[in-house]
């Protein structure tokens, strides 16, 4: 992988340099950051759980750009993330390529793109990973690609799009903004070695189910104002469900299931207020509801009764100078599936942070978060159990 990686790169520096009429643009944003967490159980921890500390320090995440202008309004992109001081020499972080698409720039009310890219979907699922543009170091929790490993949170979100019009068409003294993408299923549907899906037909890496994902976002954006709603459709992979916490499995089928979502965004004076709110709603036959009931009533500290989620999060940043920026920020995220992760209430705490921007290209930044949950244990002495998380880091988010 790095080898080809690094002969891909070394080609299109060459060939940049040797066809000046049309270079390629090569650009970046990474962010590194210093992190301490410590957690606590009360009145102590569950069987097989403790009070945890721990350190590290890496790159949280990089994100490697590569766009060219091919003419008559038409361009492409491309966009490499890695995660977590991804190796795979060591087999640790991850490495994706998020989004490569042919773009056509036909109006403003009128844009194309096809291919593989993040769609529109509240406001800032498509900016999540330009992390010097950002004042956090922890992203709210729905967005902080460095915990994919623990919990996918990017399932709650609709995944690529593969074709997507968006545009925007003046209305007096406002903009309408709208966005249609589709795109294929969730990766739980796409063949990989690990889920080989109708083995013989489907390559892997391609969609094994005859739907398609849909959504959208209808938006407004007046001054200093912005606010919009989304919406996307697709379907829940149960065909092997986890049931209970050892490891045993059934068949619910595939769950039709629609997301809705809301984003804000407004500024006066040197305050900015932004936030979005998001629900996971799946219609659940009651057959399957009830199966759903008994495995959570035999197994609560593992699997919930409920396959709907919710995410929500405000952020109150204040701009003391044109350089110097602090905020306040509360976040909750719930899978109701996965009490084990998430807990009886959900997860979710309050955050906060500042940063100092020493140039258009770097930005030192702080933060402190403090988390929430609740769990149910099962165990017959206090099986009520309290969990706190206290997060402090300390970093720096740069563009080159």
């Amino acid at each position: 992988m790095k080898i080809i990686l690094t002969a891909c790169s070394i080609f299109l520096l060459v060939y940049s340099t040797i066809n000046a009429q049309s270079p390629i643009d090569i650009y970046g944003y990474a962010q590194s950051s210093f992190y301490m967490f410590h957690n606590t159980f009360t009145p102590y921890p569950p069987s097989g759980e403790d009070n945890y500390t721990y350190k590290n320090m890496g790159v949280n995440q990089l994100n490697l750009f590569f766009g060219k202008d091919l003419g008559d309004d038409f361009s492409g992109f491309i966009n490499f993330e890695f995660i977590n001081n991804y190796s795979s020499n060591n087999g640790f972080g991850s490495f994706n390529l998020q989004e490569a698409y042919l773009k056509w720039d036909y109006s403003d009310f009128l844009k194309v793109k096809f291919g593989m890219l993040i769609p529109q979907f509240n406001s800032l699922f498509e900016i999540y990973n330009r992390t010097p543009l950002l004042p956090y170091l922890i992203m709210p929790k729905l967005y902080d690609a460095t915990s994919g490993d623990l919990v996918n949170t990017f399932d709650i979100l609709p995944q690529k799009a593969l074709i997507q019009l968006n545009g925007s068409v003046p209305v007096e003294s406002a903009n309408i903004e709208y966005a249609l993408f589709m795109g294929n299923p969730p990766n739980s549907y796409i063949s990989s070695p690990a889920n080989n899906i109708l083995p013989g037909y489907v390559p892997y890496g391609q969609s094994a189910v005859n739907f398609i994902s849909v959504g959208g976002r209808l938006g407004i954006k007046l001054n200093n104002f912005r606010a919009g709603v989304s919406a996307s459709f697709d379907q829940y992979n149960g065909r092997i469900f986890i049931k209970d916490s050892q490891g045993d499995t059934a068949d619910i089928g595939d769950i039709n299931r629609a997301r809705y979502g809301a984003d804000l965004y407004y500024k006066i004076w040197n305050f900015e207020l932004s936030g979005e709110y998001l629900i996971v709603k799946n219609f659940v036959p009651s057959a399957i509801q009830d199966s759903l009931n008994l495995w959570s009533s035999q197994d609560p500290y593992f699997i919930g009764n409920s396959l709907d989620k919710k995410f929500y999060y405000a952020t109150l940043l204040y701009n003391i100078t044109d350089n110097l920026f602090c905020y306040v920020m509360w976040d909750y995220l719930n899978d109701e599936i996965n009490p084990y992760y998430f807990g009886l209430d959900g997860y979710y705490g309050y955050h906060f942070g500042g940063g100092y921007n020493i140039n258009d290209n770097i930005v030192l930044k702080f933060q402190y978060n403090k988390n929430f949950s609740r769990f149910d244990t099962g165990e017959d002495v206090f099986p009520i159990r309290k969990y706190y998380e206290n997060i402090f880091t300390i970093g720096v988010s740069f563009t080159f």
